[in-house]
């Protein structure tokens, strides 16, 4: 099946043997989301932390004025909701399907049993945080700082180097992910993303014709360190 394949593939998983794998693919329960479902809301009790199998899911929140603020993005192999493995115990956004979605759930008893039979597990557990703290950094330099062009890059950015390729520079942006997603995620309203995309197009930092978006990440990270808001190790 497409799901188990995909489940092999997670980031948390790497370094698992075969055999190893059958034993964690029987182990994981699995749930589906049709496309805008909500797999969980804000304030209710955080019991658990998911990995996408198959599909995108952002996570936001909305402000006392009405407004959506997207907080991330999540696409196969990523895992998402584990904040209750700290001290809180409550969810503090919505997570939704930005299209049909295949999900894994797991209970904190459930991670706990499998990091303990599964030591490999925690040490990929651990360098995803690593990474995905130093990306949230990047995008927080470049939302506080930045104009609306660089904060939409630095967006676009944290995006290309998560997801991007093995080879080539070019990422295609998931078609489920809209410029008002975007626009969301940067603070800016849509018609200045989509200003800024055609922009950006023209110049051949972006690629793809009306919903695809392709971001050629090499270009984005030069433009980035010109402006000086590049974070270097």
């Amino acid at each position: 099946m497409e799901e188990i394949w995909n489940l092999r593939n997670a980031h948390l998983f790497k370094g698992l043997s075969p055999t190893q794998m059958d034993d964690v693919v029987k182990s994981i329960p699995v749930k589906s989301f049709r496309k805008n479902k909500y797999i969980f809301m804000a304030g209710d009790d955080a019991d658990a932390l998911y990995i996408i199998q198959v599909g995108t899911v952002k996570v936001a929140y909305v402000d006392l004025s009405g407004e959506e603020k997207i907080l991330d993005i999540f696409q196969a192999g990523d895992i998402f909701g584990y904040l209750f493995l700290g001290k809180y115990r409550q969810r503090i956004g919505n997570a939704q399907a930005l299209g049909d979605v295949v999900l894994c759930r797991l209970t904190e008893v459930d991670f706990i049993n499998l990091i303990q039979r599964f030591p490999q597990i925690a040490l990929n557990f651990i360098r995803q945080q690593a990474d995905e703290y130093r990306e949230t950094v990047a995008r927080m330099h470049a939302l506080m700082s930045m104009d609306a062009r660089h904060r939409l890059l630095g967006t676009l950015l944290t995006l290309a180097r998560r997801y991007c390729c093995d080879e080539g520079d070019w990422f295609a942006l998931p078609e489920t992910l809209t410029q008002e997603d975007m626009a969301k995620m940067t603070g800016l309203n849509r018609s200045t993303v989509s200003l800024l995309i055609n922009e950006l197009r023209r110049e051949n930092v972006l690629g793809g014709t009306g919903r695809e978006l392709l971001v050629n990440k090499a270009r984005v990270e030069a433009i980035m360190t010109a402006k000086g808001s590049e974070i270097l190790e």
